[in-house]
């Protein structure tokens, strides 16, 4: 099995879910790791620029991506960056690869570990927000998405781009801060719902039982998707 990565978006994404897929792979040796091609395409223009009305395009880029990486023998394709999967039915029209839905992932794991909680507070970008692609999703399975003030949202956003242009003066006292707003009457689970949020969470020390990261959830799919081939 090949797995093909649309990456670029950012391409600190990219090499984060790149990582984490290698990190969850059980490999003795270079041999019992996963055959990845990645095209880390940073002319994809900005996803939520253009879900905000002001931007240009992506679709053309992305689409010409995955079909790249199905001309190059991917088997399957995964997407390192939430917002992206907007389009995510663009791409399936256009490729007769696979298309993984990270956040339908994300949404089914969280339904079989979490039986109880239903509420999870989404960080993430304004494209995503107002696409609605994790209500959508996480709608289906019966689980509820809260989501920050406009105030708050703002500084998300400052937090994400900022991450892209590596720039990391985030303090957890800040996040934590942030966070805490709606921690006081229903507790939600915290999902870091852009890529970049994955690479602050790194490096402000974050736990991981104190957040669901979709871009480990979708990693740890990919290898149980190569594990389930090898033993065909």
């Amino acid at each position: 099995m090949i797995l093909g990565i649309i990456g670029g978006m950012g391409a600190l994404a990219t090499c984060d879910l790149f990582q984490k897929i290698i990190e969850k792979t059980d490999a003795k040796t270079d041999r019992d790791h996963l055959h990845i091609i990645i095209d880390n395409n940073t002319q994809i223009p900005d996803r939520t620029e253009y879900i905000m009305g002001f931007g240009e395009d992506p679709r053309i880029e992305m689409i010409e991506s995955a079909k790249k990486l199905e001309s190059m023998g991917a088997d399957y394709i995964v997407m390192a960056c939430n917002t992206a999967h907007y389009f995510y039915e663009d791409i399936v029209k256009n490729t007769t690869v696979k298309i993984i839905h990270m956040i339908e992932e994300t949404a089914k794991y969280l339904e079989k570990i979490e039986s109880e909680n239903k509420d999870y507070l989404l960080l993430s970008t304004e494209g995503t927000y107002n696409s609605q692609i994790y209500q959508k999703e996480f709608n289906k399975l019966g689980l509820n998405i809260i989501e920050p003030d406009k105030k708050d949202k703002e500084t998300i956003m400052k937090w994400i781009y900022d991450a892209k242009a590596s720039i990391f003066d985030l303090s957890i006292q800040e996040y934590n801060a942030l966070i805490s707003k709606y921690m006081k009457d229903i507790n939600p689970t915290v999902i870091l719902g852009c890529t970049e949020l994955s690479v602050i969470a790194n490096k402000i020390h974050l736990k991981e039982k104190q957040y669901i990261n979709p871009t480990a959830v979708l990693a740890s799919y990919c290898v149980e998707l190569a594990r389930e081939e090898i033993t065909k």
